[in-house]
């Protein structure tokens, strides 16, 4: 039987990582992992991690017995929905591990050589995480993997999205990973693209004004080709990348592009930061999953690697 355009260009996902903490939030990501798109016979590792510091007297029957019934019974609840969903084929391992939750998070996405980490936005953070960051915040700044951090409850397939492009080396790998994460059927995918001039408010203040609307015309036209440029190197069929070209902080534009089209996922890129250069830097994506009102998929850069302790 002959497949569509639309469904030759959909590259399903075959192996998913969901981190759970059992909260609410870690309960919608784990909803949002089977209503992917799965390939026949997918995996899904569930995994939970129980710190390091637990007296060993109460590690056994008062913890990590309680962890694994309330895995196994996650499991068998998420194969029951796959199967309800037509995925009857859906492998669910669930799995209990001690440490550091990003860093078993990160370690167990590669041993299982998984397509995609997702987890719940917010979960049970302590005070660690208020001043460190998130685990989904160390998973992404850290880790390899794209990461798809979940901050609604799933009702049905990702209609409407917003894809935010930039000229770092992740374009690509962000407009691959919405095509996969996309529902197939969708044709037509709004991708925004925020611009900056450089040094504008010192050449501003030279400008006459005459001279200043053609400056500003001159930078949108460049931004209009750049774009261009990154949207030709990814030829999927069947699709229409819609384009919105701004300019501005991205952060703002991307947040104010997503309300206004009351988006269900942002998909995005970040950079291969860290240490110093991050935290003076920032992070548009960090900041956009703090602030987005919906759900946020992260690309890496495919030349980073964090080496894990």
């Amino acid at each position: 039987m002959m497949r569509s355009n639309k469904e030759q260009r959909h590259k399903c996902f075959s192996k998913l990582l969901v981190a759970t903490d059992f909260s609410r939030d870690a309960e919608h990501a784990l909803g949002r992992a089977i209503r992917l798109p799965l390939a026949a016979g997918a995996r899904l590792h569930l995994l939970h991690v129980l710190p390091d510091g637990i007296p060993p007297e109460i590690r056994g029957r008062l913890v990590e017995e309680k962890a694994w019934l309330k895995l196994k019974q996650m499991a068998s609840s998420a194969t029951k929905v796959a199967k309800a969903a037509g995925n009857p084929q859906l492998v669910v391992t669930p799995n209990v591990v001690y440490g550091q939750a990003y860093i078993e998070i990160i370690r167990n996405a590669r041993t299982s050589a998984a397509d995609l980490v997702i987890i719940g936005r917010h979960g049970r953070r302590g005070i660690r995480d208020l001043l460190i960051g998130s685990t989904a915040m160390r998973v992404i700044r850290k880790g390899d993997i794209p990461v798809l951090v979940v901050n609604r409850k799933p009702v049905k397939a990702y209609l409407r999205p917003l894809v935010a492009i930039g000229l770092e080396d992740t374009s690509r790998a962000v407009l691959d990973l919405a095509c996969r994460v996309l529902d197939p059927t969708l044709a037509s995918i709004p991708v925004v693209y925020a611009y900056w001039p450089p040094f504008e408010r010192a050449v501003l203040s030279t400008l006459t004004p005459k001279e200043l609307p053609e400056y500003h015309r001159g930078f949108k036209r460049k931004a209009d080709s750049d774009l261009k440029k990154i949207l030709a190197t990814c030829s999927e069929p069947g699709i229409h990348w819609k384009t919105v070209v701004r300019r501005g902080d991205p952060r703002s534009v991307v947040l104010e592009e997503a309300i206004h089209r009351r988006a269900d996922l942002i998909t995005l890129g970040t950079h291969a930061r860290s240490g110093v250069s991050h935290a003076l830097l920032g992070s548009v994506a960090e900041w956009v999953i703090s602030a987005a009102p919906c759900d946020v998929l992260v690309a890496r850069p495919a030349a980073f690697s964090f080496a894990l302790p």
